[in-house]
């Protein structure tokens, strides 16, 4: 027994030894290159005895270890290179049946010939049969451009590539004809390197091949576009928007919202009757346990999942009303930007929930190995209502997949459709024109700005716009009331009826602040702001406020007080205090007096109520006054007299009714005094800014007759 089994040993090894060294020693890169463009011509013949070769290896594959003192891992590795040879010469073997063949999967001469001799005027679904014909090809055309240049550059790298893999060649070879040691050893690296170069040929073919199909094929896509362009130019300056359109696409999402509706009227049966189950007896078992909350999370996701796509639905027939809008020109292009982002959402939430299916599919098939693991064997139920549980949860768990994956189908229809849309859209956007670019500019900086919301009333909002057209008005209100206060001042200074100032200034106060009080209601009734609104100023609030307008509210009051009261006039004389001037303006909240060198003095009301104040013209604004003059004893007096009534007389401040009268008041020491009494108009002017005209008037009056003004002498006599 042991003699046969050491005789098939010594037979296995002779027959490795045949099998690989005689493959590898004679072999050339010449050889090599010349036999591997001969396997290019025939993949399919190729491939075959690839495979004849990966077979008797795998089936020598620990004996192969064994004899030549090589882990498995490196016949494996030589076992991998021989399966992609295969894989890559059956593709290259289907691609040459390929070439020469028309390709209609994208678009057949057919559709294009129907789409060509259809006539206007164009319906909606035809319109949308086109745009997707459209789209196909140019996301073909597309991807075809990827691809040539990905194979061109795949190309390059196998050129690279196959010169380092002969010079491995030729160093593995070099060495397994010096170490006569180790030359098992490296003729099977060189079986191994061989292998690497006839993949590397035949990838290289591959692509080669792919690089003259998609050629023909780009071009072929190329003139079909070409076509379609002006097939949907013409389709769009036509299309036609009609009911019936409308009414066969509502049809099929209604079909789909209703399966999908119904759908969820069994989910929701599903869940009822889980919940009604779940506290049973007989269904307090092992796997029950396990079976019904995990059912009932399933039916939960599910649920959520359906909604959406309930949801998405309702967006579908949407889509397709907004495209008659976008065709007709209904839509401002900030309007069709709006709807450029709403349709990139739906588009992004179509791809979010296809994440979601798939990953619920793989929670379902993660639930259905646990099934297997944990209650596949029979022997692992107590009863035979466990194992018809078990049952129709894994046949609940298959039908859950297939709806799966016509859900995304369906999304995959879904977003297509936005997608679309989408196309459409940035199409328009890209063609619209100056004006509506303007526009669209203004109201995206301006007109978002002043839409902006400010504070809110209630249910009212309070925007920029608002806020702005409040306040234009408010203004308006303002100029409005300044207009009427001059008008009000003219018409008093034109009336020949006399009317003091002290009432004009009046009237005009209460013109301005009746005008200031509409304008401001006008402002809060445009801003639906009501009066009671400010009662937010109760409390500590008001107190605050209260205590820092106190003086100011205080010289408010005591202006409006000395405008009514009329002891405190425009024009009057007066001393507040120790000041003394006339009063040029009141105001409600400072009295304004002109002082001597024509200084005016701000005088708070409150102040001028709290002072004692004398009124020089209270009743009459004319006002006595009186000068005194000396002459010398040798003077003349009739003369000097009569120089100073020539004197009154010319002044224009010195009234001539009353009229001055002028004595000879006393006598003094060293003169004759004079007093002239005369009347002026303390409204006008200051008493002592008269008296000194008249003074200096006298005095030039008297040099230039030679009337003298003594000065006081005394004389002294010294008796002896």
């Amino acid at each position: 027994m042991n003699l046969r089994k050491n005789s098939f040993c010594l037979f296995l090894a002779a027959l490795i030894f045949s099998f690989f060294m005689g493959r590898a020693n004679a072999a050339t890169l010449a050889d090599i290159r010349e036999e591997l463009a001969r396997y290019q011509t025939e993949p399919a013949a190729r491939a075959a005895q690839v495979v004849r070769d990966l077979r008797r290896v795998r089936n020598i594959e620990e004996g192969l270890a064994r004899q030549y003192d090589i882990p498995v891992s490196e016949v494996l590795r030589y076992e991998y290179e021989l399966s992609e040879i295969i894989n890559t010469y059956y593709s290259i073997h289907f691609l040459q049946l390929h070439t020469g063949t028309d390709n209609d999967f994208t678009l057949n001469d057919a559709r294009l010939k129907e789409l060509t001799a259809a006539k206007p005027p164009y319906s909606f679904v035809f319109y949308l049969g086109v745009v997707e014909d459209f789209e196909n090809c140019r996301q073909s055309f597309m991807l075809w451009q990827e691809n040539l240049a990905r194979y061109r550059e795949e190309l390059h790298k196998l050129s690279e590539k196959k010169g380092e893999i002969e010079k491995e060649y030729r160093l593995c070879r070099e060495k397994s004809s010096i170490s006569a040691e180790n030359r098992l050893k490296y003729n099977f690296e060189l079986l191994i390197i061989r292998a690497k170069l006839e993949l590397c040929y035949a990838s290289y073919t591959f692509f080669e091949s792919n690089i003259k199909i998609g050629g023909q094929e780009f071009s072929e896509l190329k003139e079909k576009i070409d076509t379609l362009e002006q097939i949907i130019k013409n389709v769009r300056a036509n299309v036609d928007f009609s009911a019936d359109d409308f009414a066969i696409l509502d049809a099929r999402v209604d079909e789909k919202a209703r399966l999908l509706e119904n759908t969820l009227v069994m989910l929701n049966d599903k869940y009822k009757l889980l919940g009604e189950v779940r506290h049973r007896v007989e269904f307090q078992t092992d796997f029950a346990k396990y079976w019904i909350p995990t059912e009932q999370k399933l039916v939960e996701d599910e649920t959520l999942l359906v909604l959406d796509f309930v949801e998405m639905c309702s967006a579908t027939r949407l889509t397709w009303r907004l495209m008659d809008d976008l065709f007709s020109g209904k839509l401002t292009l900030k309007e069709r930007r709006e709807l450029q982002a709403r349709m990139k959402a739906l588009i992004k939430q179509c791809r979010v929930n296809i994440k979601f299916v798939d990953d619920d599919l793989q929670g379902l098939r993660r639930v259905a190995l646990e099934v297997t693991h944990r209650f596949g064997e029979d022997g692992w139920l107590k009863t035979k209502e466990e194992i018809s549980m078990r049952n129709e949860f894994r046949a609940n768990i298959d039908a859950r997949m297939n709806r799966y994956l016509s859900y995304i189908i369906l999304l995959g229809e879904m977003s297509g459709q936005f997608e679309l849309l989408l196309t459409e859209t940035e199409r328009m956007i890209g063609e619209a024109n100056t004006d509506d670019k303007f526009e669209t500019i203004w109201h995206d900086n301006v007109g978002g700005l002043l839409d902006m919301e400010i504070w809110s009333i209630d249910d009212y909002p309070i925007t920029v716009k608002k806020l702005s057209l409040a306040l234009i008005i408010f203004l308006l209100g303002l100029l409005t009331t300044h207009y009427a206060v001059v008008l009000t001042r003219r018409h008093f200074e034109k009336r020949t009826e006399r009317v003091s100032r002290h009432s004009s200034l009046l009237i005009q106060n209460i013109v301005f602040y009746f005008g200031l009080i509409i304008s401001f209601l006008i402002t809060l009734w445009m801003l639906h702001i009501p009066l009671t609104a400010f009662a937010f100023m109760g409390g500590a609030a008001a107190i605050a406020i209260g205590l820092g307008t106190q003086k100011i509210m205080g010289d408010t009051l005591s202006g409006i007080l000395l405008l009514f009261q009329r002891k405190l006039r425009i024009g009057d004389e007066v001393i507040i205090g120790d000041t003394h001037g006339i009063v040029a303006e009141i105001t409600l909240q400072n009295t304004v007096l002109v002082c001597q060198q024509s200084r005016h003095l701000i005088i708070p009301n409150s102040k001028v109520l709290e002072s004692p104040v004398l009124n020089l013209t209270l009743n009459n604004s004319l006002s006595r006054t009186e000068i005194s003059v000396s002459i010398a004893y040798d003077s003349n007096v009739s003369q000097a007299m009569g120089i100073i009534r020539e004197v009154l007389s010319e002044n224009p401040n010195v009234l001539k009714t009353p009229p001055f009268r002028i004595i000879l008041s006393e006598f003094e020491d060293s003169a004759i005094k004079f007093t002239a009494f005369f009347f002026i108009d303390l409204s006008k002017v200051f008493e002592s800014n008269v008296q000194s005209a008249v003074r200096m008037s006298i005095l030039d009056a008297f040099r230039e007759h030679n009337i003298e003004i003594p000065f006081p002498q005394t004389e002294v006599k010294i008796k002896e």
